[in-house]
C-alpha cells in the first residue's frame, strides 16, 4: 500500500507546480499559530512542498530498514525515529510502542529511584 501511495506521489510531484498535500488544509494549520498574520502563495507551496520531500523521505528510510520492504508499520518509522538523533523532535508524536505493564514497570522504577 505505502509502495503504491509513494509512486503515485511521484507521479504527481513530476508535474511542474503542483503539491500532492492540499495547500488549504496546509494555510489552515500554518494560520493556527499566533505568530503567523499572512501567509503568501509561494510560502504555502514551498511549505507544502518541503513537507512532501520530508514524508517521502522518512517513509523511503523506514522501508530500507524494514524486514517487508513494500509497506512501512508503525513499527518501522518508530524504530527510524527513535534511533535517528535527527529526527529526534518527532520521539514524542512517533513513540515506540510497550505494554502497559512495562510501562507501569518503568513508573514504579522512576518512582523508587526519586525515593
Amino acid at each position: 500500500m505505502c509502495y503504491f501511495l509513494l509512486k503515485m506521489a511521484d507521479k504527481q510531484i513530476e508535474k511542474a507546480g503542483q503539491c500532492v498535500l492540499p495547500l488549504s488544509r496546509i494555510r489552515t494549520i500554518m494560520k493556527s499559530s499566533p505568530d503567523v498574520g499572512s501567509i503568501s502563495h509561494e510560502a504555502l507551496f514551498l511549505t507544502g512542498k518541503a513537507t512532501e520531500m520530508f514524508v517521502k523521505n522518512l517513509t523511503n528510510i523506514s522501508r530500507e530498514k524494514s524486514k517487508d520492504k513494500m509497506n512501512v508499520n508503525y513499527k518501522d518509522l518508530a524504530e527510524v525515529v527513535n534511533t535517528d538523533d535527527v529526527l529526534q523532535f518527532l520521539q514524542d508524536i512517533i513513540p515506540r510502542k510497550i505494554k502497559a505493564k512495562d510501562y507501569l514497570d518503568q513508573l514504579e522504577d522512576e518512582e523508587e529511584d526519586s525515593s
